[in-house]
């Protein structure tokens, strides 16, 4: 009895992240459409009162900020895991794809967690900076020459090293990128090999994407996409076209009638801290497309209709998609997506939705599968094609 009872509540807790999850893609509707060369945001807006909350949490980089949380190498640093620290009355939020910037070398976070209050706790992360492990700051030099090594100026000296590994919250990576370690992570996930990502995949990505695009840095840090003086401008200038409307708490990305994927909240406080940051994660797409000459996705007059289908499409596949449960590595559940032509992750706590991404997939990616490779739907047009 004891197991069918345990059974039942694992089932009945499954049954609720799947219902938490649909109930937020139902109780959102498109707003007007925001445009900036060939990006298009359709932003969510709540349907009904009933899908928004107010949770009071924290966003990672405004803890960061106030120093009530802080992200640390682990005592015997490792890059698939990094430690967080809470002092905040309050749980702070880490979104999946958020980048941490120091330390010994820059990570991503491989899922959103809810990090809870006064904690401290391991969080699941992946490189994307493949040619650094050395502290970025300059004291390091100093502890490896002359620093001592026993008693009170030892111990002052690691408090120091310490301190000098704490990374600051900047960017999250770019949409293709999210989408394939989303994916990779779900695919650990099913197979019992927990939060994980592919490390190689990666930093592969990350090396071609810096081809591509004639972008260098000596370590081969995703960083580097981002802060270049030319493409940091053009950024800027796309991203300050598509300030996030009042009432919304995402949007659905579109590149000309290509959907590139969503970004849903139930907390629009949070909707607001993150709109800019996960913004620029696809207008990074915009601004690369641009380079490679795909005229279709560049197209920005692309009419009110394809982009009707394509959001809408793209929530109705979510709400036919299997949801995956699993337990989340701070609060709440991990709900992980998987359909024909969809993929998605999302945080679930406290019978809400923390944050939810959703990604298009191609047809012949088959039901049900985890695979690794990124694609853009054209729902407008009826057609597919792969990144």
């Amino acid at each position: 009895m004891p197991d069918n009872l345990s059974s039942a509540n694992a089932e009945g807790e499954q049954g609720a992240v799947a219902t938490a999850v649909r109930e937020l893609i139902q109780g959102v509707r498109a707003g007007e459409p925001l445009r900036a060369g060939g990006l298009t945001l359709v932003p969510l807006l709540p349907a009904t009162e009933q899908v928004k909350r107010h949770s009071g949490y924290l966003p990672l980089e405004e803890a960061l900020r106030r120093n009530l949380v802080t992200i640390t190498e682990q005592a015997r640093a490792t890059v698939p895991e990094l430690t967080a620290t809470s002092t905040a009355e309050t749980p702070v939020v880490l979104v999946g794809g958020e980048q941490v910037i120091g330390g010994l070398q820059n990570r991503v976070l491989n899922t959103t967690i809810l990090v809870a209050a006064h904690v401290t706790q391991p969080i699941p992360v992946t490189c994307v900076e493949a040619g650094r492990w050395h502290d970025s700051n300059a004291y390091s030099a100093s502890y490896d020459a002359g620093a001592p090594t026993s008693g009170e100026g030892a111990q002052q000296t690691e408090e120091a090293l310490h301190a000098a590994r704490r990374f600051r919250s900047e960017e999250a990576a770019y949409a293709k990128l999210r989408h394939m370690h989303a994916k990779a992570v779900t695919s650990s996930l099913s197979s019992g090999g927990g939060h994980r990502s592919d490390q190689g995949a990666v930093w592969g990505e990350v090396s071609a994407r810096m081809m591509s695009t004639g972008s260098f840095s000596p370590s081969n840090a995703m960083d580097t996409l981002y802060k270049t003086p030319e493409r940091a401008n053009k950024l800027k200038e796309t991203v300050d076209e598509l300030k996030r409307p009042e009432g919304a708490l995402g949007f659905v990305a579109m590149l000309g009638s290509d959907v590139l994927g969503a970004e849903v909240f139930t907390d629009e406080s949070l909707a607001d801290a993150y709109w800019e940051k996960l913004a620029r994660s696809y207008a990074v797409e915009a601004l690369d497309t641009d380079k490679s000459g795909e005229g279709d996705a560049q197209n920005g007059d692309m009419d009110a209709t394809a982009i009707n289908v394509g959001e809408a499409r793209l929530l109705a596949d979510a709400l036919a998609a299997d949801i995956q449960v699993h337990p989340s590595p701070g609060l709440g559940k991990d709900a992980r997506l998987v359909g024909r032509h969809v993929s998605g992750a999302g945080l679930v706590y406290d019978g809400a939705v923390v944050h939810l991404s959703l990604f298009p997939e191609a047809a012949d990616s088959g039901e049900g599968e985890a695979a690794t490779t990124p694609t853009q739907r054209h729902y407008g047009g009826h057609r597919q094609t792969t990144i």
